[in-house]
């Protein structure tokens, strides 16, 4: 399959899978508290996410020889389950049925993201990976966006049950994507692995190969890349909320353009990763990441001035869009292609477990020793990956069941 047509596939795919997450996140709990609901059933919103924390239990149903066969039609049937799940809202009350259907679009999406990224790790050559996750991280942030803020504007204008159903058929027109994939490798790149692709390790065997000691490190690096980057992230919204930001100013600087500058620090990452290759991007990226707590230590030891602190948030976004993007593209590189659903599964969600710890660890640290303290070792922890990088191509070789 040609770059562009893999890497357009990815993008509508991915963008897909976005939506319901917008639409769980961003619009639900408004119209559910408009519907008086409670604080609790509306934070119960959150769980019904599940199906996206369960991903390595069913992940490996992605690498079965005679699913992957069909992967394409099953990838249509998931997004033509979802298309059907969003339209669904549109004839019911906001109420019960519509936590039943956000379960089910979870689970639809979370099926969906399994066999998107083993397409990911199968059709993307090397070179081409890095643009691969920004295709991942620009269209799901797009479809949270459509889900989301998109839904809440339109809403206005177009009423509810015309919008719902326009985003399903946005999300339809997605399909389209289910054709465009293919699982072969592009013609730079013949299949790399050591054992025919048909040798899969089975759950147990996997879990015992990551452990390994030429692989533990691809594993150390998932969980570590993007901990201390996270050990901040998670304080900006409170942070601006103590220095008396309104609503509006709070949805400008740190929605509005914060994801402005994450789908533009998504496609610097993916041109970081083809032009420097992978560990110096790495490298590259950590380092930034560092360096984009100081505008943060700054911006609050001077209470949080609006342009200053907008400033410091849209580089914190710009440099989190290009580390998630070379994070995940190298993370790619280490994945068996026999394995891919499971393995690259494991990979991130290792990294989603991180990210949890260390905004539950920024919490903690600001509560106890202040804002800038907690930002000034946020940007130590940033650099605490740069101890593993020298190991990294090794490890991702090793990983992949390649030979050097």
């Amino acid at each position: 399959m040609s770059r562009p047509r893999v890497l357009l596939a990815l993008a509508l795919l991915y963008t897909a899978q976005g939506v319901p997450f917008g639409l769980a996140a961003e619009y639900l709990p408004v119209v559910l508290r408009e519907a008086k609901m409670s604080y609790a059933a509306i934070a119960a919103v959150g769980w019904l996410q599940l199906p996206w924390q369960l991903k390595p239990l069913f992940a490996g149903v992605a690498d079965d020889p005679r699913v992957r066969r069909r992967s394409r039609l099953v990838l249509l049937a998931l997004q033509l389950g979802l298309t059907a799940t969003l339209a669904a809202y549109a004839p019911f009350p906001v109420g019960r049925a519509w936590f039943v259907l956000t379960a089910l679009a979870a689970l639809f999406a979370a099926f969906q993201d399994v066999f998107v990224d083993a397409l990911a790790v199968r059709a993307l050559s090397r070179g081409d990976r890095g643009f691969g996750n920004v295709a991942q991280v620009a269209g799901y942030r797009l479809g949270m966006l459509l889900g989301g803020a998109g839904l809440l504007l339109s809403v206005a204008t177009l009423g509810q049950k015309t919008t719902l159903l326009a985003l399903a058929g946005l999300v339809g027109a997605a399909s389209v994507g289910a054709f465009l994939a293919r699982e072969e490798p592009g013609a730079s790149e013949a299949p790399r692995e050591s054992a025919p692709p048909s040798v899969r390790l089975g759950a147990r065997a996997l879990v015992r190969h990551l452990l390994g000691p030429e692989v533990r490190v691809v594993l150390a690096v998932a969980l570590s890349f993007k901990f201390g980057l996270h050990v901040a992230s998670g304080l900006l919204k409170p942070m601006v909320v103590d220095a008396g930001w309104s609503k509006r100013e709070i949805g400008l600087a740190v929605v509005t353009v914060g994801t402005v500058c994450g789908l533009v620090g998504a496609g610097m990452g993916g041109l970081l990763h083809r032009k420097l290759g992978e560990t110096r991007a790495l490298v590259v990226a950590a380092v930034l990441q560092a360096l984009s707590c100081v505008p943060l230590v700054v911006a609050v030891l001077q209470r949080c001035p609006r342009s200053t602190t907008t400033i410091a948030i849209g580089a914190e976004h710009f440099v989190s869009g290009v580390g998630t993007t070379i994070l995940f593209a190298s993370l790619m590189t280490a994945t068996r292609r026999s394995d891919a659903g499971l393995h690259y599964t494991v990979l991130t969600s290792a990294n989603a477990v991180a990210i949890g710890f260390g905004g539950l660890l920024g919490g903690l640290l600001a509560d106890r020793l202040g804002l800038p303290t907690t930002f000034v070792v946020a940007a130590a922890l940033c650099l605490a990956p740069l101890a593993l990088l020298g190991r990294w191509t090794a490890a991702a070789i090793a990983s992949a069941g390649e030979t050097a």
